[in-house]
């Protein structure tokens, strides 16, 4: 391993369950498999003929609203384990502090880009975003932090994988100059080793074949979230429909309701 570039980097000397590991990263590649083949313009992702500027501007904002909702909540996560798991509420507290900066990354390619602060803060965060959040606040009130938990891992193991071939895109476009920020986050959570690390820090409360489930059914349900906030900004965008709330807020949960069932089917 690397020298770690922030305080937050994997300490664990060994992947933590890993026979669950395996069947999650089968999972989380179908989901990548199906996005490209069942989202629309999710190809064109990888596809330069297919670059849309305004899609590139309003993926990155909406990136920079996660972060900045996110961070609201990862305090949250780790009050919840002080008194459970002080080590784990120590670890989770160093992540979500080191995250939760990196929408300024963010904030610097899209400024190259000519949107100034008071544009990117200016837009509200899409529905399915707004939904995302609601379901990490509802399942902390009923059952504790897990999802939110598992979004990070999610986030971490899905960037990794698709992101260097978008930039690799998007470069082709507005110049790797501009694409900085971008390639700075995913270096960090590279050499920090991030996703390895949010894996073993959730590992520490996953105990039984009931806990493996519940994490399943929670990464599924964050995984049609996450598809349904591409469809609503692809819609909002590309296809014009920024102008009609009525059409992007319908857009939103019957993508995440469409997807969730054919993952649900799927797994039967």
């Amino acid at each position: 391993m690397t020298m770690p570039r922030s305080k937050s980097y994997n300490t664990y000397s060994s992947l933590q369950r890993p026979e669950f590991r395996k069947r999650v990263d089968e999972l989380l590649l179908k989901f990548e498999r199906d996005f490209y083949e069942k989202s629309k313009g999710a190809e064109g992702m990888l596809d330069a003929n297919s670059f849309d500027m305004d899609l590139y501007k309003r993926h990155n904002v909406e990136t920079m609203i996660r972060i900045g909702l996110k961070r609201a909540v990862d305090p949250l996560v780790a009050n919840y384990w002080a008194t459970r798991d002080p080590q784990l509420s120590k670890e989770w507290g160093l992540y979500g502090a080191e995250e939760g900066r990196h929408d300024r990354m963010f904030a610097g390619d899209l400024h190259k880009v000519g949107m100034t602060d008071e544009e990117i803060y200016a837009i509200r965060p899409t529905f399915a975003t707004e939904l995302l959040n609601g379901y990490f606040y509802y399942t902390l009130a009923t059952e504790g932090p897990l999802a939110s938990m598992i979004s990070g891992f999610y986030l971490e193991y899905i960037a990794g994988k698709t992101q260097p071939d978008w930039l690799d895109i998007m470069e082709q476009h507005v110049g790797a100059n501009n694409t900085k920020g971008a390639r700075a986050h995913l270096a960090l959570d590279e050499d920090d080793d991030h996703v390895d690390m949010v894996w073993n820090m959730i590992m520490r409360v996953i105990k039984t074949e009931e806990d493996e489930e519940r994490f399943v059914e929670h990464l599924t349900k964050i995984n049609s979230l996450f598809v349904s906030y591409f469809v609503e900004v692809y819609a909002s965008t590309v296809l014009g429909l920024g102008s009609d709330p009525s059409q992007l807020t319908q857009a939103a949960p019957a993508a995440a309701v469409q997807t969730n069932l054919q993952a649900r089917a799927a797994a039967v």
